[in-house]
This record gives C-alpha cells, sequence and structure tokens, in this order.
C-alpha cells in the first residue's frame, strides 16, 4: 500500500473512530462506602463527600447541631443532587434546618394524637436508582438559600445552599 492510499484510509477512518470514542458516554462514578452520603457535581459526575456533622437530641423531638452553618457549600440552582449506598433507601431523609442563635436545628420526631411518636419525614425527594448498587436524592423542588441535612442510619450530615 502506498503512503498516500495509506493516508487517504486513516483521513477517513480516524475521524469516524473518535467521534465514536467521544459519544459514549461513561458509567457514573459510584460511592464505595456505604452510609456516607455525596454531592453529585452534574457537570463532572464528581462525588463530593459531606461532612457528618456530630448532633444531639433537644427536647425530644428535635436534632441540634452546633455553629450556624456547614462547612460545605452548595450554589443554588435545580441541579442538586446526592448519592449513597444503603440498605435502607426510603429511611434517608432530607430535612431544612432553623437557625437558633449559634446552633441549626431540624424537628425530627412529634406527637399525634394520644402521646403517639410519629417521625417527621423531612423535604419532599425523588429517589431513583443511581448505577448499579446505589440510590440518588434529588429534592423535589429547588432548594432556597439556607442550611440542610440529610439523615441516614442515624447520621447527620450537612451542607448548605448560597
Amino acid at each position: 500500500m502506498s503512503l498516500r492510499n495509506l493516508t487517504l484510509v486513516l483521513l477517513l477512518v480516524l475521524p469516524v473512530c473518535l467521534s465514536k470514542a467521544q459519544s459514549t458516554t461513561a458509567k457514573p462514578v459510584e460511592p464505595t462506602a456505604i452510609g456516607v452520603i455525596y454531592n453529585l457535581v452534574p457537570e463532572t459526575q464528581e462525588l463530593k463527600q459531606l461532612p457528618d456533622e456530630q448532633w444531639k437530641e433537644e427536647g425530644a423531638f428535635y436534632a441540634v447541631v452546633s455553629g450556624s452553618q456547614s462547612s460545605f457549600r452548595i450554589k443554588a440552582s435545580s441541579n442538586i443532587a446526592f448519592t449513597f449506598k444503603t440498605g435502607s433507601p426510603e429511611k434517608v431523609s432530607l430535612y431544612s434546618f432553623e437557625q437558633k442563635k449559634n446552633k441549626r436545628r431540624f424537628l425530627f420526631e412529634k406527637i399525634r394524637g394520644a402521646m403517639i411518636i410519629v417521625p417527621v419525614k423531612g423535604l419532599p425527594v425523588e429517589l431513583t436508582q443511581f448505577g448499579a448498587s446505589s440510590y440518588k436524592l434529588v429534592p423535589a423542588s429547588p432548594l432556597t438559600p439556607g442550611e440542610y441535612a440529610i439523615t441516614i442510619a442515624d447520621e447527620v450530615y450537612t451542607f448548605g445552599v448560597d
């Protein structure tokens, strides 16, 4: 095969191969740790772990975290999403903190009727399968600026929306 023919073949075949390689979508990177919440960055599909903050119970119905805000910040947008691995995805909840002095708190239980204690579900979310072994949590409506928590297995992961 002459050099001219080889060059012609390469000029015809190479662009097709490159366009095929670029059009394949990469599989999402899944969390490796079980019971840890990650922010899923929509543009890059990168996972960033949220801080797991210590909390205490206040007045039997509130979860309280010290400090006025989370160290993890997210810009307000409609593309906020989180991913995690757990055996009980239906027990993962998103809460909005209320500020009280230098503390953040949310109601996680309340009394209904004749002293029956029931859990407070939190903000509405959409929960879907993410990859082969994890889940994706997306707020049902855009989050307004403020402080938020996601609970999973008695752990409280926090973030703020600016």
